[in-house]
């Protein structure tokens, strides 16, 4: 997996910490951490590591991850999907059939 080499620099620095402390909280060897940092490239048991150290997820590591909406105000991009809108009014028109057939049965 490719991981996002300036998010993980950043988010090490901001805990003020170095590559080898970095490195024993997630049990990996430096030369690891020091991999990543120059060119993004772990697996996914490092990414895994990693996110857990820095609490987050590790989708939220990858490159070309968007940011983390959590606890904002913004409505999701899901909510306002066309897919979403086009599921639930076929849900909506399909629930009326199944009640109009059954009233019809039920007669």
């Amino acid at each position: 997996m490719q991981l996002d080499t300036s998010k993980i620099r950043h988010l090490r620095q901001h805990k003020a910490w170095t590559q080898q402390q970095l490195a024993d909280i997630c049990g990996l060897s430096l030369r690891t951490i020091q991999r990543v940092e120059l060119h993004g490239s772990a697996s996914l048991e490092t990414g895994r590591s990693l996110a857990a150290a820095f609490d987050t997820e590790y989708t939220a590591l990858l490159v070309n991850a968007k940011p983390d909406n959590y606890g904002s105000n913004e409505p999701s991009s899901f909510s306002n999907s066309p897919n979403l809108i086009l599921i639930s009014v076929g849900m909506f028109v399909f629930g009326v059939l199944v009640g109009a057939l059954a009233m019809l049965l039920l007669r």
